[in-house]
């Protein structure tokens, strides 16, 4: 696949993340999928699609913006910026209604078989300063 082919493929991932479509996140990922995640590693479709809608409840108008995309190869790199209101409990955090936001990259490997693997970093701590059970240290903050 061209890279534009797989940066489509990418764009259709993203989109059936937010329109919470998964049947088209099924078509997408390879059945073998593996997700190199903040805090742990997901493999299969079915496993990622749990772990989706789990934050679905904790946060049910989670949603994901793409801010940069780069093709080279087999990858695609995507900054984005994600939010949520958080209604349910989320690591032992107790629902506190704020929306919050924070920011991430995710790295997607393509093969024939769709997005293969997926490696994602994020901003926890800026989760946790939005959700207020954390507090940016004083010399940090601008």
């Amino acid at each position: 696949m061209s890279t534009e082919e797989n940066k489509e493929l990418v764009r259709r991932y993203l989109e059936a993340f937010n329109d919470r479509d998964r049947e088209t996140l099924a078509s997408v990922l390879a059945e073998d999928v593996v997700e190199h995640g903040v805090s742990e590693e997901l493999h299969g479709v079915e496993e990622i699609t749990g772990f989706l809608d789990t934050h679905f409840e904790i946060f049910p108008d989670y949603t994901g913006a793409t801010e940069a995309m780069i093709a080279e190869g087999d990858t695609v790199v995507v900054r984005y910026t994600v939010s949520g209101t958080h209604t349910g409990e989320y690591r032992d955090i107790e629902p506190t209604g704020h929306t919050v936001e924070w920011t991430g990259i995710g790295i997607y490997r393509i093969d024939d078989d769709g997005i293969a693997e997926i490696w994602l970093e994020e901003d926890r701590l800026g989760l946790l300063e939005g959700l207020e059970v954390v507090e940016r240290p004083a010399h940090l903050r601008v």
